[in-house]
């Protein structure tokens, strides 16, 4: 499930910032790595993955449905949440890069090189 991949350089091998995100992002839920990076968060997490409140009804199945994966993956329904819409994006990433300006840069954050392969498309 994706590793850290380094480049050797004269002094050792050297991991570069966006791979270490990338490392991070697949270990803690982004609540947890603002919360870390404290007033450092705004200059660091582009505007796209900044975390936002959003208030929403649902059927009550489905908020059952999300807190009890939250209970057995121990975490929080908000990081359920956002991995499900996250796949959402991904799936319909093609079709929506043109409406939704930021998504490119959202679904590509920490590499960059897929965000450009997206506007391209878009």
């Amino acid at each position: 499930m994706g590793g850290i991949v380094g480049g050797s350089t004269g002094m050792g091998v050297r991991i570069g910032k966006e791979e270490m995100m990338a490392a991070a992002m697949r270990v803690w839920d982004l609540s947890i790595i603002k919360e870390a990076l404290g007033d450092d968060a705004a200059s660091v997490l582009p505007e796209a993955i900044r975390l936002v409140e959003l208030r929403s009804r649902v059927p009550r199945y489905q908020r059952d449905v999300l807190r009890e994966l939250a209970r057995r993956e121990r975490t929080s329904v908000d990081a359920v949440l956002t991995r499900e819409l996250e796949d959402v994006a991904c799936a319909y990433g093609d079709d929506l890069v043109a409406a939704v300006p930021e998504l490119a840069a959202a679904l590509a954050w920490p590499d960059c090189a897929r965000s450009d392969e997206l506007q391209t498309r878009g």
